[in-house]
């Protein structure tokens, strides 16, 4: 006989994951017509918020929500949605999607989790993290046999769920072998295409599966028993003792001053003594700017691993790799300058300015572990706050209208009234003007400066010493940009971003 307990938890359980269901279901059909074809702009900002807000509700049906911290991680899922939804530069539709969804994962985890202090959060990523983020299908079988007590009826309906996506793959299969068998489905469908209508259903299937899946994990969790997350703290295996690392450094360390030391040659002999060494300014400033920004990443790394291992508390490996942290600085401040001297020369485009934020952020990375190093902070503490900076940083680029700005740099940079240049790769050599062919070639985003650009008067010099001839080139790269980007809107619908609407205006505008 069921207790009145028994039964009440097993109504409660039912009406859970009737709750998870419909959910799971409002994210499909959310998928279904914003997202699935056209995975950027406004439609996917739209699906972020909207998965947030699901998270949010199955952790209520929970009672959960109990690591309060977790909503830092909703910060940069917001910011990221944002600015895919404003701008269409593909990095920035890149870094919105990785960042958006890997926030929402750790957020779903620990906020589901049994209570525990930030403080006391070994990592964010443990292997359980892991598991129920990828795969977490198994959770749903458990769920179901729970609500009756029956293991076979959570059986029965996975095996259901599993076949669906394979009844429609032979679906399609006996259609395309039987002429009678397809037109007899198709009619079904009036006029709709078989295939891609089979192919949109098993798709959206599977998503389902997958938000019911990851639901009903998430209830799992926010129901499971008050584990203690609270690690013991277990010393760290010694690999290897303080001579090792004392001796690795050390070497490092010799290397690098040598190298700070042709630096500082630079730094207070300027061009006057680069040219004295056959050295041109011009070359200096464009070679060597990514060797040196993979030098300080190798030196983030070690810094990292090497804080990982020994928490920093041998007192020469700490000396030895702050100073490294130092010296890395001054290569970081030289390869600012290379950097700023060759966009000076030829321009800003979009890979110089990520590589001047990629630059900057180790620069500030390295700091920071520098300061935990000396004021004694545990590498658990060190590397969350470093974590959540460097999402946090990041999220906020993302809202800076990158592209617009490159192109007004330029733009600005060629008006100035002095004969700048830019580094033609198709034709290896300096060519005296601008790159107009780059700029037309921008996304959306920057198309209100190129507007303004095609539409004023230009200087006598330009790319081919017939100017009329270059400002006719670029007005037609922008009025085949303006047809493009009307198919586009029409075709993608939400899918397009804010910046592609207001660049369709600005393009109306071009004389």
């Amino acid at each position: 006989m069921h207790t009145d307990l028994e039964i009440s938890n097993s109504v409660q359980s039912r009406d859970r994951f009737l709750d998870v269901t419909l959910i799971a279901v409002a994210l499909t059909a959310i998928f279904h017509f914003l997202p699935a074809d056209h995975p950027f702009g406004v439609a996917f900002a739209i699906f972020v918020v909207s998965l947030a807000v699901a998270m949010v509700l199955v952790a209520g049906l929970g009672n959960a929500s109990r690591n309060k911290w977790s909503h830092l991680f909703l910060i940069p899922v917001v910011l990221s949605a944002l600015a895919d939804a404003i701008y269409s530069s593909h990095v920035v539709q890149f870094l919105s999607v990785v960042i958006s969804l890997g926030s929402l994962a750790l957020f779903a985890y620990w906020t589901t989790m049994p209570k525990i202090d930030f403080k006391r959060v070994k990592e964010f990523w443990p292997v359980a993290f892991f598991k129920n983020t990828v795969f977490p299908f198994g959770s749903l079988a458990n769920y179901i046999s729970k609500i009756r007590g029956d293991r076979r009826l959570g059986g029965v309906a996975i095996g259901a769920i599993i076949a669906i996506p394979f009844l429609m793959v032979f679906v399609a299969s006996f259609a395309a072998a039987d002429q009678f068998f397809s037109k007899s489905f198709s009619s079904i469908f009036q006029n709709a295409n078989f295939g891609s209508y089979v192919f949109k259903t098993i798709r959206d299937v599977i998503v389902g599966v997958y938000f019911l899946a990851a639901g009903t994990m998430m209830l799992t969790r926010a129901f499971g028993e008050s584990k203690n997350l609270e690690e013991k703290s277990e010393q760290k295996p010694a690999f290897f003792n303080q001579t090792v690392f004392v001796t690795f450094l050390g070497l490092i360390n010799v290397l690098f001053l040598i190298f700070v030391g042709f630096q500082f040659a630079y730094f207070f002999g300027g061009q006057d003594f680069l040219v004295a060494q056959g050295i041109t300014y011009a070359s200096y400033a464009r070679e060597g700017f990514f060797q040196l920004l993979f030098v300080a990443g190798v030196v983030f790394a070690i810094s990292w691993v090497i804080y990982w291992m020994t928490e920093m508390h041998q007192k020469w490996t700490k000396i030895l790799n702050i100073a490294l942290i130092v010296e890395t600085g001054v290569i970081i401040v030289s390869a600012i300058m290379r950097l700023s001297l060759y966009i000076d020369a030829y321009g800003l485009t979009l890979q110089r300015w990520w590589a001047m934020y990629c630059i900057i952020l180790i620069g500030l990375t390295l700091l920071s572990v520098a300061v935990f190093a000396i004021t004694k902070v545990t590498y658990s503490q060190s590397s969350k706050v470093a974590f959540l900076g460097i999402l946090l940083v990041t999220s906020v680029a993302l809202l800076v209208p990158t592209e617009k700005l490159i192109a007004k740099y330029n733009i600005d940079r060629f008006l100035s009234g002095e004969k700048k240049s830019f580094f033609d790769r198709s034709r290896q050599d300096e060519i005296v003007g601008i790159d107009s062919y780059y700029l037309a070639h921008l996304s959306s985003d920057a198309v209100y400066e190129l507007v303004r650009f095609a539409n004023m008067e230009w200087p006598a010099w330009s790319l081919f010493s017939d100017s009329a001839r270059e400002r006719e080139y670029f007005i037609n790269q922008l009025i085949q940009k303006r047809n493009s980007l009307k198919l586009h809107i029409s075709d993608v619908g939400l899918g397009a971003s804010l910046s592609d609407h207001w660049a369709l205006d600005a393009l109306e505008t071009l004389k």
